[in-house]
């Protein structure tokens, strides 16, 4: 059994009075290490997101011109035929 240099767990959260000072510390370490893994994931998602848009843009832009070509060549074969 590991022997502890602590007799009560008040002297253990205490930390011979560093308490406060080691218990922000490893805090701050959690929250950073907290971004750390989650801020990649909100990249991911942001980028997903702007590549979708910008296919749907690029898509939607040849749909326009697409539907404008089928216009001016309908037009033409009707000015073809009078």
């Amino acid at each position: 059994m590991p022997e502890f240099r602590f007799d009560s767990i008040a002297d253990f959260f205490a930390m011979g009075g560093y308490g406060f000072y080691v218990w922000v510390s490893y805090g701050f370490f959690a929250v950073v290490m907290g971004y750390n893994l989650w801020l990649p994931y909100r990249q991911r998602a942001n980028t997903l997101r702007l590549l979708q848009a910008r296919q749907l843009r690029q898509h939607g832009q040849a749909g326009i011109e697409s539907d404008l070509r089928q216009q001016q060549n309908a037009q033409q074969q009707q000015g073809e035929a009078h």
